[in-house]
């Protein structure tokens, strides 16, 4: 059930934000509904849709998409693009259900959107985690939305740190920057995409084969918020705010020094391709570190 509240609330919480529900449907993925009509079909049974959608027809989808758009279509959802326009059209059909036609939120709806704002942020920040966890762990305090992702993304961090899972604690580091820019707080989200970077390049804990073989040294996405926090915000010097990190950051095994790290973030955030920057790190600092 938790999935399926999961679905429903995107789906509602987008339509209240505006968007048409056919292009919610083409978008979604609907793993606890077989399809995308089983999905309207849930909501206005259950109460939380009124009105009357208007059925697509074979004619109508023909008329409406060209056969490039079609087959990206197709392929958006993992189905075969070969074949004529009416085959592709037949195939495409089961996929797109229903049009969003004449269809309202109801009152339910509009209660059930209010009450789970908390996956606003879980989809924000938090999809790393596992869903079921995190709604056992909101239904359990008593804090603000905001404040529990923190203590939640916290309590990981702690469980990662005493079990020496490296990239659980990666990922919640992230999370919680992430949090913060939920919140409006880029100068915080800031800071701990910087320590996300710095330990990056600097693990403070021991990398197993398996951890080290599937590990993204400087990671892609880490970069893009970086670049796009320092583009938008101007917050004083990066280098002083670098150290400032570093310091807080307690690296007691130093893989990359603190001088060529940031050296290796200026290049990353010049548009260096990551890949290769990743690369000349394994060759110059990981490989011997780690004995691979």
């Amino acid at each position: 059930m938790s999935e399926q509240k999961l679905e429903i609330f995107n789906v509602l919480n987008f339509l209240n934000s505006g968007y048409e529900l056919e292009d919610i449907l083409k978008e979604g993925n609907f793993g606890t509904f077989p399809s995308a009509e089983d999905c309207i079909n849930y909501l206005v049974e259950n109460g939380y849709l009124s009105g009357e959608g208007e059925t697509i027809s074979a004619e109508s989808i023909s008329k409406k998409y060209t056969v490039a758009q079609l087959k990206e279509l197709l392929k958006e959802n993992g189905l075969k693009v070969s074949g004529k326009k009416q085959e592709l059209v037949e195939r495409l059909l089961p996929v797109l259900g229903e049009s969003s036609g004449d269809y309202e939120l109801t009152e339910k709806a509009k209660e059930f959107i209010e009450e789970n704002q908390w996956i606003d942020l879980y989809m924000f920040a938090l999809v790393a985690f596992r869903f079921d966890d995190y709604e056992t762990y909101v239904k359990a305090s008593a804090e603000d939305d905001v404040q529990t992702a923190l203590k939640f993304c916290d309590e990981i961090i702690s469980r990662a740190l005493m079990s020496n899972q490296f990239l659980v604690f990666i990922d919640a580091l992230s999370a919680k920057a992430h949090v913060y820019a939920y919140d409006g707080d880029y100068e915080s989200f800031l800071d701990y995409d910087l320590q996300r970077f710095i330990l990056g390049l600097n693990p403070i804990m021991d990398l197993d084969a398996q951890t080290y073989a599937s590990y993204d040294i400087i990671n892609a996405a880490n970069v893009i918020n970086l670049k796009n926090v320092t583009e938008r915000f101007n917050f004083g010097s990066l280098k002083k705010r670098f150290d400032q990190i570093w310091a807080k950051s307690h690296i007691k095994s130093i893989t990359v020094p603190k001088k060529t790290s940031y050296k290796f973030l200026q290049k990353a955030l010049s548009g260096a391709d990551i890949e290769e920057l990743n690369f000349d790190l394994r060759e110059k600092y990981f490989n011997k570190k780690y004995g691979i």
